[in-house]
């Protein structure tokens, strides 16, 4: 497509290099590209006759006179890849001067349109690459799961396979970083030779990078098999130092992209990840999807009554008492790992820990349903912090 936009490219690059008035006309005759502001906009006869008969004019001084809003020079039709011609590109000046240069203006003309085009459509491809992951990730549809199911076929991926999601997450506590950073980052996964073309990725908005990996096999342990041999072949330099990777479970047909998505966003938004640990998988964290399923009604009035009470009855201490139980359990109840974690004695650990169950007025044990209700007010409870923490930065 020859637009304005595009023939006052051609003509600045050619002016530019070549040091000769440049005109481009579309397939009206119209010029919409020139080195003389004042031609833009006027019809061109001779460009009309080139384009009508699909050939090269030549105009002298004295013909030039004869003809509507013509110059000498010489006037070479613009053939597309279909070989339509689709305009004209005029060179002014004495045609025995301009005439050896015309071919080299002509193909300039038409490289510029064909790179123009070409990144249309691969920015058009990317667009619909995006539209339709977000389509494949949302949970209120407009459209079918077959209908679905053609588009990406259209696109080119093979819907029959096998795919989980997989949030590639970079910067600490979720610092969200540049989008062109994350680009970047991509193109690199891009050219890795483990990163297959029907592997569905994108830079999502929320500040991390998405992708359906394909698999072969769908048991959980082949999936941990496959995604860690895919990142370790993946990422590389300073980058990889900052990622952390959530991977949803495998779950069967359209739908389960949304369910696998769901997984793996719910376990990067709950906070369950460890500065130590970049690797994580839904099928060893169910208590984020129960923790995530819990009704906002539960929260408060059978959650938030035990973190307040939590705060009021250590004060000032109730954030250390809190580290202290995360890293508990982190540990499995290990007080010494726990104590030298946090450069304390164990006793203080042991100390603390007796504190919170006369808080809470139930034991914390290796196991039971107590340490899933504390498992879950501590876990709201560092979310309720981040989110402090956050409003007052």
């Amino acid at each position: 497509m020859l637009d304005k936009k595009i023939a006052q490219k051609i003509a600045d690059e050619v002016m530019n290099t070549l040091g000769y008035n440049i005109n481009v006309m579309n397939k009206n005759a119209i010029i919409i590209g020139s080195g003389s502001p004042d031609r833009l906009g006027t019809f061109h006869e001779t460009a009309m006759f080139a384009i009508q008969n699909g050939i090269t004019c030549e105009v002298t001084e004295a013909e030039s006179k004869k003809l509507r809003g013509v110059k000498p020079g010489i006037n070479l039709p613009i053939v597309d890849k279909a070989g339509e011609v689709i305009g004209v590109v005029g060179i002014t000046g004495d045609p025995d001067e301009v005439r050896n240069i015309g071919k080299l203006v002509k193909m300039t003309a038409e490289l510029i349109i064909e790179q123009q085009e070409t990144m249309n459509r691969f920015y058009s491809h990317r667009n619909d690459k995006e539209i339709f992951l977000n389509t494949l990730i949302s949970d209120q549809r407009s459209i079918s799961e077959e209908e679905i199911a053609d588009w990406g076929e259209r696109i080119g991926y093979n819907m029959e396979s096998y795919r989980v999601a997989v949030i590639l997450s970079f910067g600490g506590d979720h610092q969200t970083p540049e989008k062109g950073n994350l680009e970047k980052i991509l193109n690199q996964i891009k050219l890795s030779d483990s990163h297959l073309k029907d592997d569905i990725s994108s830079v999502m908005s929320g500040g991390f990078i998405l992708i359906f990996k394909t698999l072969k096999k769908t048991e959980p342990w082949e999936i941990e098999s496959s995604i860690t041999a895919y990142l370790e072949a993946v990422n590389s330099g300073e980058d990889a130092k900052n990622m952390q990777c959530f991977v949803g479970s495998y779950y069967l047909g359209i739908k389960g992209y949304v369910k696998s998505y769901g997984d793996a966003y719910g376990m990067y938004r709950s906070g369950v990840y460890k500065k130590d640990q970049y690797m994580y998988f839904s099928h060893h964290h169910y208590f984020w999807r129960l923790y995530n399923q819990l009704d906002k009604e539960t929260y408060t009035l059978a959650v938030e009554p035990y973190i307040q009470k939590i705060q009021k009855y250590f004060g000032k201490g109730a954030d250390e008492a809190m580290i202290t139980m995360r890293k508990m359990f982190d540990y499995h109840f290990h007080f010494e790992q726990v104590a030298g974690d946090l450069f304390v004695h164990k006793n203080t650990v042991i100390f603390r820990k007796k504190k919170m169950e006369e808080c809470l007025g139930f034991q914390l044990k290796c196991s039971g349903n107590d340490n899933l209700l504390f498992m879950i007010i501590l876990n709201h409870y560092e979310k309720l912090k981040k989110i402090k923490d956050q409003t007052i930065r």
